[in-house]
């Protein structure tokens, strides 16, 4: 599917006898109706960004990590794990000439890679003996001088992820445990900005931050609340002790952190902040419009089929009044819907996945609940035949029925071809979405 960055459109291809994926990308104003043969591009003017086919000739084993074009588009960072021990090496190409620019045969690294401000930096992560990551290093690119690092994380609990700001403004080093975590940002495009914290790690507090206009948006569960709560606060260092939770125009807080809706992801754009989360057992996606710093509404985004799993995709352009959501049901197939911030109604199918054979209208699905033995109502999702339940005559139906609850995994009411085999011989599929997993948010 492609999707914008910058003057580009990026997009991914496989082909027929070929193992592994080709990154492409082609002007954004690219125009052309593809004919789905191998030879002809998906869009005028498609250029090859990486063949990943190429890369794994000769390798008994290739998996890439990162692969991260440039502020300029014009060079191009990725990893590669040649092993298969999860170890990678990283290489910066030039997308104009094809030429590699930097590589260093004896630097292991972790998967990840982040841009700075400019083509001139990258950073990266290494890990310990026990293959955790817990060093940032600064990279200057056609540099002599030492990489520079900027982080270690000596707790042996903590794990690092690195990544950027939306807006560009920010490199973030996020360290966490399973219960605690901490934030470190530092800011892009100033040569004297130093590593900073955005609130020192406290005992069974996580937290997250999106940065947007001056403020960072952080979803935590600080307080002890059983899911996150959506809260602000001033884009400064050590500002624990102003955030604030966010609310509506009448005093309402939009996330509390409570029982009934649970939060998982922030993402935040020019004049609209994107949360996702759960509320019902259900995948939901919020959308929650600003004036300046002020919540003007927030409206979750709904759909016709009461049994649903819905997704925000990634998005790479904070400047844009369009998002996309993955969709699909337990009788829809998964397509890509782009909707409009402003107008949510505004709708346009952008990629449905084919399935050769499948009529939707032969089937149902339903969401229903049952009542566990403490009392407490366990959602359900039930997919069937349509004609299968219409004869029945009251008579039961052989059935199929299907659970999983551990780590807080949820089994998503989603599209299943290999499922239609049962449904075809008159089977009914029931998922019942039990404790332990996480349809109904962290405490279930």
């Amino acid at each position: 599917l492609p999707r914008p960055r910058g003057d580009y459109v990026y997009y991914t291809r496989s082909f027929e006898g070929k193992s592994y994926t080709v990154h492409c990308r082609a002007p954004r104003d690219a125009t052309g109706q593809w004919d789905k043969t191998a030879q002809s591009p998906v869009l005028e003017g498609e250029q090859v960004v990486l063949d990943v086919n190429k890369l794994a000739e000769g390798k008994k084993y290739c998996s890439t990590g990162a692969i991260k074009t440039s502020p300029s588009h014009k060079l191009l960072a990725y990893s590669v794990d040649f092993t298969g021990d999860e170890t990678c090496q990283f290489w910066v190409k030039d997308l104009e000439s094809g030429e590699t620019i930097d590589h260093d045969e004896k630097l292991d690294i972790y998967g990840s890679l982040v841009w700075g401000h400019d083509d001139s930096v990258l950073f990266y992560v290494t890990m310990d003996e026990a293959h955790r990551p817990h060093k940032v290093y600064k990279r200057i690119i056609g540099s002599d001088q030492p990489d520079e690092l900027l982080f270690e994380e000596k707790d042996e609990m903590y794990w690092i992820h690195i990544f950027k700001s939306l807006d560009g403004k920010y490199f973030h080093i996020d360290s966490s445990s399973k219960e605690t975590s901490e934030v470190h940002f530092l800011e892009l495009g100033n040569p004297d900005a130093k590593l900073e914290c955005v609130a020192k790690r406290r005992q069974k507090v996580l937290y997250e931050v999106e940065h947007r206009d001056g403020t960072w948006w952080i979803a935590s569960n600080v307080g002890g609340t059983p899911n996150m709560s959506l809260l602000t606060a001033p884009a400064v260092a050590n500002c624990e002790e102003q955030w604030k939770n966010l609310q509506s125009s009448d005093g309402t807080k939009l996330f509390d952190g409570g029982y009934q809706r649970s939060l998982s992801d922030v993402t935040t754009f020019k004049t609209h902040v994107v949360c996702s989360g759960r509320e019902g057992g259900i995948p939901r996606v919020w959308i929650v419009a600003l004036d300046g710093a002020d919540v003007k509404s927030m409206e979750i985004l709904k759909f016709d089929e009461e049994a649903h799993d819905v997704g925000l995709t990634s998005h790479f352009e904070f400047d844009t009044d369009k998002i996309v959501v993955a969709y699909d049901s337990m009788i829809t197939p998964l397509s890509h819907i782009e909707i409009n911030l402003d107008d949510t109604t505004s709708r346009t199918v952008l990629k449905e996945k084919a399935v050769p054979g499948y009529d939707k209208s032969l089937f149902a699905c339903e969401r229903t609940t049952v009542k566990a033995r403490d009392g407490e109502e366990v959602p359900v999702s039930i997919v069937y035949r349509k004609d299968v339940m219409a004869n029945r005559n009251g008579e039961p139906v052989p059935t199929h029925l299907y659970g999983y609850g551990s780590y807080g995994a949820c089994m998503e009411a989603s599209f299943s071809a290999t499922r239609l085999t049962l449904l075809s011989r008159g089977m009914v599929y029931v998922i019942a979405h039990i404790r332990g997993g996480g349809e109904m948010g962290r405490q279930w």
